[in-house]
């Protein structure tokens, strides 16, 4: 089995769980990650929030993971988009804004990516507040540049964590880290 059929395997276990509503999904490969937790909530969901840091940098990330143009360059959060068969709403959680939607039973809602917030007490407890208050029956969180984070206190907050593996699929990212002393 692939890296790539584990992480699928995973997160679609995760999703069909009703006992589990937050997973955390790890790793060093971020357009690997990306392509699968956004193919998978594709299968499952018709409508979902995409919450971010980083409003100027996630449809890069998107597009990215992806190879292709499925998002403008410049997003809105007041903008509905197209993701798959999926109209998602992408929009900051770092910024306070009065129309940050909740979300419900029938959504889901995407934390991406995660890694600037963990490491600020101040930023990281409204983070808390926020996937509290977050209403999507599922909740995933997403980290990029996993090697910096320093405080892994985020695993004591989810019901589930998934570390998606690339030594298989891609070995030149662990090749290039263990290289640079990353890892």
């Amino acid at each position: 089995m692939t890296d790539r059929e584990k992480a699928i395997e995973a997160v679609m276990k995760f999703l069909g769980d009703r006992t589990s509503r937050i997973l955390l999904v790890r790793g060093y490969d971020n357009d690997a990650k990306v392509r699968v937790i956004l193919s998978c909530l594709n299968k499952e969901f018709d409508k979902g929030i995409i919450r971010t840091s980083s409003m100027t940098d996630i449809s890069s990330h998107i597009n990215r993971a992806f190879n292709k143009n499925l998002l403008p360059s410049a997003i809105k959060s007041t903008a509905n988009y197209s993701l798959g068969s999926m109209t998602v709403n992408i929009n900051s959680y770092t910024s306070r804004t009065k129309n940050n939607p909740r979300g419900n039973e029938d959504t889901f809602t995407l934390f991406h990516p995660v890694q600037t917030v963990l490491d600020d007490s101040k930023r990281y407890e409204n983070f808390l507040n926020d996937i509290k208050n977050t209403n999507s029956r599922k909740i995933i969180l997403s980290t990029t540049n996993e090697w910096s984070i320093k405080d892994w206190d985020i695993e004591d907050h989810v019901d589930e964590v998934f570390f998606y593996e690339v030594e298989n699929d891609n070995p030149d990212i662990m090749r290039n880290l263990r290289f640079n002393g990353a890892v």
